[in-house]
Order: C-alpha cells, then structure tokens, then sequence
C-alpha cells in the first residue's frame, strides 16, 4: 500500500496468530531503497518480503540502509540476511538501543540466568522453571527463530537527530517504554509519524520491569513517551503491527486511560496482606487466557508487565516493597 508518493507499507509474516504481520515501510531513494523495520528472520518472511519488493521494481539488493524501531527478533531479525544481500547497507538505530543489546543480549546465558533467579525472586517456583528449561521453553530463543547481533549499527541516533536521505527526512524520536531505546521516527516532509510498537492501534505493547531494569520505571518511560509523541503535529501515525493510526494524540490518550486503570487493578489484587508479583499476576485479567495457563516465557513477559505497574505505584506511595526470605512481596498502602 503507497502511503504517501514513494513510501509503501508491506507486510511479512510472525509466528504467532495473535500479530500475524510485521509491517515494513519502504521509502524509494534515487539510489535505491530504506527500509524502517522489516520483520523476521525466517524464510517465509523473508520469501514475502522479496516478493513485495519485486512487485515495486526491486530486490533486496537495493536496500540502502535499515532502519530499526528497536531489537525485538520481529522487527531486528532479517537485518543480517539484508546485509548478506545488501553488503554496503547501512543498520541504524537509536545508539541506546544499542547499549541494551549489548548490555543483555550478547551474553544470553548470563542473562537467562540472572532472569531465572529474577523470577524466583517474584515468586515463581525453581521446580517450574527447571520443568520448562527440561522441555526446552525456558527462552524466547526456544520458540523463536534465532536472532543475530553480529552486525553493529553503522549509525546510531540520539533523540532529535536528523537523518537525512534523497528527499526523506526523519527525526529520531526517542519513546522508551517497550524497550530502553525504543525509536520513533517522523518524517518532517509528510508529517508521518512511524511508531513501531511504542503506539499500536487496538492493543497495548508489552512494557515490563525485567532484571537488569531494577531501579528504572519503564511504565513511568512509556507514559512520558507517549505524551512526547502525541505532542507532534502528526498526519498519520504508522505502526509496525495492526493498521494505521488516523488520529495518535487520541490514541496516546486512550493507552494512558487504560494503564490508569491497569495500575488500580493490580493495586486491587495485591489483596488485604502481601502478595508475590507472582500472586498478583495470577490475580489480574490477560488478553491471552489465564496467567496460569501461559509457558515460563509468557510469565515472564507478563510478571515483567506486573512489576512496571508495581514500581509506579511504589512510586506514586500506593504500595511497599518488602523484601526478606528469597522472596519480594508487595503491600497496600
């Protein structure tokens, strides 16, 4: 779909039914193509985005550069196969998204082991986590294509930056939330907001306190970062999932609404005495079934989604943190 005269919205496909597409957007240059986010590293994927770009006179060999919202394996993983194809293509992204990758991700085993003791920490049994780690689905690696860091990026933006390329220009907009370096870009020319997970139109990204977050407030992040980008003089907002967004003020507005009320939902089900992040994420509602019900992965997304709200209210002074006995437990105030 062409959104504006030389920018075309594609779609490859996930792995999970619940998203089925990544969205890539395709900006036509004199000299070639930029992609902003392009989807996973799998052959289907891959296949589909090859595809799209032959129906617009081009392969994957034109790609001038990529543009990463943030590193997630749906919108980072075919950045190696793009520079297998494209050897002279640029990686940008926001420089610090890059210090999270390489604070967390290039040693996955020291970080799903400070992450299991993490869990155990908030309440999750050992024996539930050595039972997934025995089936194989302790990690996102274990059901996820593999995903590679063995390319730095050749550009790395700081917040307001300007890049600019053939007719495009792009402003870094720096929405941490979803992830530390979470970028947004608006295209100053069309006033095109692209919003990758940070703003989606019918669901809610994923915004978590994780291990090597103690100490930050990523949900505090995320509600600032939202009110960064609804203040832009906006067109159209264009997220990576989903569909466009007419109005991103109004939807900047409505997901600040609904953390209002997820943070007295989880307050509420902290209980009358002291509850485990664990017992609270058993207690409040999921989109996707019971919090019993979900793989260690799962829980751990979703335990991370409790404790951002926790941190927030323990900052607002509507809840305690107790600490003692291996365990943190969290109470009213």
């Amino acid at each position: 779909m062409e959104i504006v005269q030389g920018l075309h919205q594609l779609k490859t496909p996930m792995t999970s039914p619940a998203l089925p597409y990544v969205m890539p957007y395709v900006f036509e240059c004199s000299d070639g193509i930029t992609l902003f986010d392009a989807g996973f590293g799998t052959p289907e994927a891959i296949a589909s985005l090859t595809a799209q770009l032959a129906v617009l006179g081009y392969e994957p060999k034109h790609i001038q550069r990529l543009i990463i919202s943030h590193a997630h394996p749906d919108h980072l993983g075919m950045s190696a196969w793009i520079r297998e194809q494209s050897p002279d293509s640029s990686l940008v992204m926001l420089e610090r998204e890059w210090q999270w990758i390489t604070d967390r991700w290039l040693d996955n085993d020291a970080w799903t082991q400070l992450s299991d003791q993490w869990l155990v920490l908030h309440g999750v049994p050992q024996a539930e986590i050595e039972e997934a780690q025995t089936a194989g689905g302790s990690t996102p690696a274990a059901r996820r294509p593999p995903l590679r860091f063995d390319i730095e990026p050749d550009v790395k933006l700081r917040d307001g930056e300007v890049l600019e390329f053939d007719r495009w220009r792009i402003q870094a907009v720096w929405t941490p939330g979803h992830t530390p370096g979470h970028l947004c870009a608006y295209e100053l020319n069309h006033r095109l907001m692209f919003t990758g997970d940070h703003v989606l139109p019918h669901i809610s990204p994923n915004v978590s306190l994780h291990a090597d977050q103690e100490g930050t407030s990523p949900l505090s992040d995320f509600r600032d970062s939202l009110r960064k980008v609804a203040a832009f003089d906006v067109d159209r907002a264009l997220p990576a999932h989903e569909f466009t967004i007419p109005d991103l003020a109004g939807r900047c507005a409505v997901l600040l609404h609904h953390h209002d009320e997820r943070l007295d939902e989880v307050r509420h089900a902290i209980g009358p005495d002291v509850a485990t992040a664990r017992e609270i994420s058993q207690r409040v509602k999921w989109n996707t079934g019971p919090f019993d019900d979900f793989n260690i992965f799962m829980k751990r997304s979703a335990l991370g989604e409790t404790l951002s709200h926790l941190r927030l209210l323990q900052d607002e002074e509507r809840v305690r943190r107790i600490e003692g006995d291996g365990r943190v437990h969290w109470a009213r105030v």
